[in-house]
């Protein structure tokens, strides 16, 4: 009878553990490739949040900032693979990947995907003095006189960058491309005119467009933007084009299965709540979610596009 009633002790011990498996008990760490105070920051403390209050553990924040989010990347990546260290990594990845020569890790083969938190729109916004209105005039005045309007990313190599080449291998137009360093910096460019246009998020330029200080010419996204319906997407006129920021949690290679799937349907679960739909909204970010499978064919495809775009428009390698 006893050596019964261990067994059973022991069966029911062995199926708790395997239940509570993942989250153990102890602290998670979510790391933050951008200092405190930035865009990415707040987002990624409205889901630690979440977290932490539907697993019932600690979720510690740890802005890791620099060197174009490979300082914070390299962390997760050489991390302990159990599920409690992760990363709300970004767009530039896409485009890291084949802007530097060399990388301390392997996007695609160094992390677990778990899933997309939320897509940021991009868009062309011009100066009130530029002499163009919409798309179309914007293609017709460079067709005309290649290289008479200027525009201003966030810095050589970015995903803004590149996607301003890549309207202009589309369009079979050439525009002038000045780069500042950071969003900030490039959009007030437009605002004061050092430049024709600027080509940032959304959600920066709304306010000074609202203002009068900027006009939209288009969104970047592959449909209209729901709080500016009026503004044509670029991909109306060229199909295909399609070219946003984003948000996604991501932890190092080899996690366990339930640790990935729990990672999946928690970030699931948090995105899908009108809280942070709402939240999220206010900062001009549309909360999303997708499978492990899908991010990672997502990240592959925008690193494949991206790398075509920077062999076609000449632009060099870092070291």
């Amino acid at each position: 009878m006893k050596i019964k009633n261990i067994f059973a002790a022991l069966c029911l011990f062995s199926s708790m553990s395997a239940a509570a498996a993942f989250p153990a008990d102890k602290p998670i760490n979510l790391v933050v490739p951008y200092p405190p105070g930035g865009a990415v920051d707040p987002i990624a403390r409205l889901y630690a949040e979440k977290i932490s209050d539907n697993w019932g553990v600690p979720v510690v924040v740890l802005n890791r900032p620099g060197a174009g989010t490979t300082i914070g990347m390299n962390q997760v990546a050489r991390a302990d693979p159990d599920g409690h260290t992760v990363i709300l990594a970004t767009a530039s990845i896409t485009s890291n990947a084949p802007l530097y020569k060399t990388l301390p890790y392997d996007t695609l083969n160094d992390f677990t995907y778990l899933s997309m938190a939320g897509i940021i729109p991009l868009a062309i916004a011009a100066n009130p003095n530029t002499p163009v209105n919409t798309l179309d005039e914007l293609v017709s005045a460079l067709k005309e006189k290649p290289d008479s309007l200027s525009w201003s990313s966030s810095g050589n190599g970015s995903i803004i960058h590149l996607g301003g080449e890549l309207f202009e291998s589309l369009a079979g137009v050439e525009m002038m491309h000045v780069p500042y360093k950071g969003s900030g910096p490039s959009v007030m460019a437009g605002v004061a005119g050092e430049v024709d246009m600027s080509f940032d998020s959304v959600f920066l330029m709304r306010p000074q467009a609202e203002a009068g200080k900027l006009k939209f010419i288009a969104v970047a996204s592959q449909e209209r933007v729901a709080s500016l319906p009026d503004v044509p997407a670029i991909a109306e006129k060229y199909p295909g084009y399609f070219v946003t920021s984003w948000v996604g949690f991501m932890g190092p290679a080899n996690m366990p299965k339930d640790a990935t799937e729990a990672w999946a349907k928690e970030i699931a679960r948090i995105s899908a709540l009108p809280e942070i739909k709402d939240k999220l909204g206010t900062m001009g970010v549309e909360a999303t979610s997708n499978t492990p499978e899908e991010f990672s064919a997502f990240v592959e495809s925008e690193i494949k596009k991206w790398e075509k775009v920077m062999v076609e428009a000449n632009i060099p390698q870092l070291e």
